[in-house]
């Protein structure tokens, strides 16, 4: 006999509906991590990946282009950003990060004169997922840049 009387072998009970909610929230609550872990830490990596490998070039007018240094605070570090901002009335805020550093965010900004039509490489995925991206505020990566003729 088992520790509660029960024969080796006997049929086992049924859960209880109370128990097979339980098990149903405990099930609930692990998928729920597993997809948050999933968004937070291995799709930013697979997109940055996929536009690393895939870029496609769209055009764009450009209505402004400011160089600035972001800061960004996590966990008592400071980490700051050189990036150029690049503002278009057809494809929303673009980051210019590539080959910008402190000292050249003016510079680099000035590239984008006169204003008017360019040609600007980005990362695929990022541009097919931009309006999902603009919810979390972030912004496509810019990888090179000419105006059209």
């Amino acid at each position: 006999m088992g520790r509660h009387g029960d024969h080796v072998g006997a049929a086992r009970r049924r859960p209880t509906c109370a128990e097979r909610r339980a098990w149903l929230r405990f099930g609930a609550g692990v998928a729920t991590l597993l997809c948050l872990v999933g968004v937070l830490f291995v799709g930013p990596a697979v997109v940055r990946s996929s536009d690393a490998a895939h870029r496609t070039t769209i055009t764009c007018h450009v209505t402004a282009a400011e160089g600035e240094v972001r800061s960004t605070h996590s966990r008592g570090i400071t980490r700051t950003t050189p990036q150029v901002v690049v503002s278009t009335s057809d494809c929303g805020e673009l980051l210019v990060r590539e080959g910008v550093t402190r000292t050249n965010t003016e510079q680099i900004a000035t590239r984008f004169h006169p204003l008017g039509r360019y040609r600007i490489e980005v990362g695929a995925a990022s541009w097919h997922i931009r309006h999902l991206l603009q919810a979390i505020r972030r912004d496509p990566l810019v990888y090179g840049f000419e105006p059209t003729s």
